[in-house]
């Protein structure tokens, strides 16, 4: 009896294992059921949230790229090789600073002559043209400008400039202005332009402060010193280190209610960067020309003092013609392509 009743509770209990193996097999293979359905149901809704991204992509690039058009007062923005905030822009924009070339004068009263350079682009009707525009423009122009200034190399680069009878553009801080004031008034005389480069060239005094207020500040601080040291009303600047990013639609509107007109430029020589290396300069320059017109940024340095005659004779052989900014004829080369500016 007590065998019978053994045998029947070890036959319970395997029963038992069973079962709960049994239903232990079964939760697993529900659950790997739902574990799949859920990794498909995640696949599946990323990959239409990728399609309908991609999808929109280019709407979004052509909202983003359009800005606004409706001015209202100045308003205000920072932004550059640090922060930036490019906002919209207005529809009914009038070009600032249509009295540039009446502003522009030396003490005699005559704007700078520009010597040989008779490729300036002159805009049709005195509207501004955009650098670049016109594709079928025939002649090669480059205008060669020169930031950081003046300085010990200014003479130097002047001399260059005189032995190949070309003219340029130069962007001077206002800090150094008095003590160079000879090499400035040679400038003039000599049919080049002088562009103001803000008084202090301080990242965080221009653009850090909340708005463009500081900004014009430095630029009106550094016109009103030019005029009184030289005679010369300048209303052409270049923000340091460039107007992008961190100088937005509505920052550009404060300059242009300013009264100025402002320059980026198309090839970077980084000369900045080349310390005692003009073969660099040269490369850089060689690499990035291929417009119909140019704006070349370099700096008063001595490797570019020691590359520029081999960057001009380059040019030259390229069949480019030189040009100096001229407020009368004045083409619009900033990074936002504001033709206000």
């Amino acid at each position: 009896m007590n065998i019978i009743m053994e045998r029947s509770n070890k036959t319970r209990s395997e029963r038992a294992q069973l079962g709960r193996k049994k239903r232990n097999r079964l939760i697993i293979a529900v659950n790997l059921v739902l574990l799949g359905a859920i990794t498909t149901t995640v696949i599946l809704t990323y990959n239409m949230k990728q399609d309908k991204s991609g999808a929109e992509l280019p709407k979004l690039a052509a909202v983003h790229s359009k800005e606004p058009q409706k001015v209202d007062a100045g308003v205000k923005k920072t932004n550059d090789g640090g922060p930036s905030d490019q906002k919209k822009s207005p529809n009914t924009v009038k070009p600032v600073g249509t009295e540039d070339s009446k502003q522009n004068q030396t003490n005699s009263g005559k704007t700078p002559n520009s010597g040989n350079n008779k490729a300036v682009i002159s805009g049709e009707n005195n509207k501004p043209q955009v650098l670049n525009a016109d594709s079928n423009q025939k002649t090669k122009v480059v205008y060669l400008t020169f930031d950081d200034g003046p300085n010990e190399y200014t003479e130097q680069i002047l001399n260059i400039l005189k032995e190949n009878e070309i003219h340029a553009t130069f962007f001077m801080i206002g800090t150094q202005l008095r003590d160079n004031q000879s090499s400035i008034e040679r400038l003039l005389k000599e049919g080049h332009y002088a562009g103001l480069h803000s008084m202090s060239h301080n990242y965080n005094k221009l653009y850090k402060n909340g708005g463009s207020s500081h900004f014009i500040d430095e630029f009106k601080q550094e016109q009103a010193l030019l005029y009184k040291l030289t005679g010369f009303k300048a209303t052409l600047i270049r923000a340091p280190y460039g107007s992008a990013p961190q100088i937005g639609y509505n920052f550009r509107t404060d300059i242009a209610h300013a009264g100025f007109k402002m320059w980026d430029w198309t090839v970077d020589s980084q000369d900045w960067s080349y310390t005692g290396k003009p073969d660099k300069v040269v490369q850089q320059v060689k690499r990035q020309i291929h417009r119909k017109q140019e704006i070349i940024l370099m700096h008063e340095k001595k490797q570019t003092v020691q590359a520029l005659p081999r960057i001009i004779a380059y040019l030259k052989q390229k069949g480019y013609s030189f040009a100096v900014y001229k407020p009368d004829h004045h083409i619009v080369a900033n990074f936002g392509k504001d033709t206000r500016l």
